[in-house]
């Protein structure tokens, strides 16, 4: 990347002599590094010669969400908050991204999952000790871990890789 005194070195090197190759190889004597490329040489003469200027113009960037597109996503996901980001898009007609950034960011609004965790009652406690003590005394047989099998709500790939996105530990 070539420094803004190096530009103006190409600029007008190549303004006095209108040849790439003459302005590269004094560019190679004045620097002694690689030149830049003949397209980059043009266009930042052609650059100073339409605006007087070799500064990086003001880019486009990101389109932002307006104000009024912002209250849409507000009421629909006020009307129903468990509307997947996918169907919002569908129906404000936007991108998938654009919803979740506007609703992260600009509504400040967060993702959960509802768990359902049931209450331990008393006689719970009993039932769980009677179970351990089972289990304890079923490890005595060898073969009793061959025949146990735990399971979550992972799924389990052939490579061997375990989805774990379901999963609480």
């Amino acid at each position: 990347m070539a420094s803004p005194v190096q530009k103006a070195f190409c600029v007008l090197e190549f303004n006095k002599c209108h040849s790439v190759i003459t302005m590269q190889r004094r560019f190679r004597q004045r620097y002694n590094q690689e030149p830049p490329n003949a397209n980059n040489i043009r266009r930042w003469h052609r650059m100073f010669e339409e605006t007087g200027c070799l500064c990086k113009g003001k880019t486009s960037g990101r389109p932002r969400v307006s104000a009024e597109n912002v209250e849409r996503f507000r009421r629909t996901y006020e009307r129903s908050p468990r509307k997947s980001t996918y169907e919002g898009s569908r129906e404000l007609q936007m991108p998938q991204k654009t919803v979740w950034r506007v609703l992260r960011k600009r509504l400040k609004m967060k993702p959960y999952v509802i768990q359902l965790v049931q209450q331990l009652k008393q006689e719970d406690y009993g039932k769980r000790m009677n179970y351990a003590t089972f289990m304890q005394e079923s490890m005595v047989d060898e073969t009793m871990a061959d025949r146990l099998i735990f399971s979550d709500e992972s799924t389990f790939h052939i490579i061997g890789k375990v989805n774990q996105y379901n999963s609480r530990i």
